[in-house]
């Protein structure tokens, strides 16, 4: 048909515009696609469309038909932070998140060849700034927070264009490559002032500093490998991704304090150089008339001087009231990442016979972030995710709706973090704070197969 026909060139120039832009991936990715949000994750095996070109590109052969694909996630992370039963609790005010895809494939010959744009990972959080509250006298310890940090968040959008085959009736190979944007926001306060002339942590010697920064091209490539016999019940599936470093650049805004600090900023100038984890991940799928149960585990493997990172300033100065000044050229940043890993478990129950699937999940992830650097702004918990969703299928049409949510075991920590005074004088850890979140996903995927009759 020509309407065929005319879809068919524009996925193929889709494709060439994606390959001479290529390489992609970036900070860790939990699961592939908005269809594997009723999943809880589990995509290595079972995932064939866009997100297997973000997590295994070899499962692009379990089908050799032309697909288009849109699907959209919206993501509501919530953080709660206290360091004592004297402090009041403090609440991510953050808003939702989404992450889109748009994603197509087609066959050509024994090729199956895909290309998507999407966001591959977002995180947010936010709390209220110190700075509603004019006199830092006033601000007593319902922002005690604020040294932890106030707002902290990453967003990777990638371009990914992708390649696999079937070897045999068995055995299938795949890689992807593309680029992705990644952008990095942190605001947070560090208290400036001499020990023995004030007390550590007093507000009235704060100053806050709010960054954001974006790296336009990180490259990356994703390797897997499928093993799926055409009349077997067992696959297998396993993939490893690697990531360029991240080196963003961008600006800074800086305030001090009334009757305290002040900051002169020469050059808003801002950066930070980020390496995001390589990925490894296997899974195992087992495929019956009227049901599929999948077993992933996920592994990422934090790359050096990720623990503990800093922010390049240049051309900010801070200014005590005696006249004392510094330069602010390293500024340490909450964002920190150590070896982590998770374990998912999904299955699809056949509701109605070539109709309507039931999917369920469960996964448990260890945090990415260590107990005692746990912050406000970018502390990752990990915890236990339960997982819902529909599938229906009707004439080449199928369409995915999944939910889960995450929540973590309150977990105490923070204490490796510092006050990070400029002055280098009364610097001071801060005390073991309390934390605790969640988070929730709705997942929504539309596939339509253009070989259908």
């Amino acid at each position: 048909m020509p309407y065929i026909r005319r879809v068919r060139r524009a996925l193929a120039a889709l494709l060439v515009v994606s390959s001479t832009t290529a390489h992609a991936d970036g900070i860790a990715v939990v699961g592939g696609s908005p269809r594997a949000v009723g999943r809880a994750g589990a995509a290595t095996v079972g995932d064939d469309g866009g997100g297997a070109l973000l997590v295994n590109p070899a499962a692009l052969a379990r089908r050799d038909t032309d697909r288009i694909q849109l699907g959209l996630a919206f993501v509501d992370e919530s953080l709660a932070w206290r360091r004592a039963s004297t402090v009041p609790i403090a609440r991510d005010q953050a808003g939702s998140s989404y992450r889109p895809l748009v994603a197509g494939v087609i066959a050509l010959g024994p090729w199956i060849v895909g290309a998507g744009a999407m966001t591959a990972a977002v995180t947010r959080h936010s709390f209220r700034d110190p700075n509603d509250v004019p006199d830092p006298a006033d601000l007593g310890t319902a922002f005690d927070y604020r040294y932890h940090g106030i707002l902290g968040g990453i967003r990777r959008d990638t371009l990914t264009a992708g390649i696999a085959r079937r070897v045999g009736d068995t055995v299938a190979f795949g890689i992807s490559v593309g680029a992705s944007r990644i952008s990095i926001q942190e605001t947070r306060r560090m208290w400036a002032g001499y020990a023995g002339i004030s007390i550590a942590g007093d507000p009235r010697r704060d100053i806050e500093l709010a960054m954001q920064a974006t790296d336009s091209f990180v490259p990356s490539a994703v390797a897997g490998v499928l093993i799926a016999p055409e009349d077997g019940t067992l696959e297998l599936g396993a993939s490893i991704g690697w990531s360029g470093r991240a080196d963003t650049t961008g600006t800074v805004a800086a305030n001090g304090t009334m009757g305290g600090p002040t900051v002169r900023v020469a050059s808003d100038t801002a950066s930070l150089a980020f390496r995001p984890p390589i990925t490894a991940r296997v899974g195992v799928r087992y495929l019956a008339d009227r049901f599929a149960i999948e077993v992933d585990g996920d592994l990422w493997i934090a790359r050096k001087r990720t623990t503990s990172i800093s922010w390049h300033l240049d051309g900010v100065r801070v200014v005590d009231p005696s006249t004392v000044t510094v330069d602010l050229i390293g500024v340490p940043s909450r964002l920190s990442q150590r070896n982590h890993g998770a374990v998912r478990v999904a299955g699809d129950v056949e509701l109605i016979a070539g109709f309507l699937w039931a999917t369920a999940g469960y996964a448990y992830a260890i945090g990415s972030t260590t107990e005692a650097r746990l912050s406000t702004a970018f502390g990752d918990l990990g915890g236990h995710t339960a997982a819902i969703g529909i599938e229906g299928t009707a004439g080449g049409f199928t369409y995915t709706l999944g939910w889960s949510r995450t929540w973590a075991v309150a977990k105490s920590g923070g204490e490796r973090l510092q006050l990070d005074n400029p002055f280098g004088a009364g610097d001071a850890n801060l005390k073991r704070s309390s934390f605790d979140a969640t988070a929730d996903q709705l997942g929504f995927l539309i596939d339509l197969e253009l070989d259908t009759p």
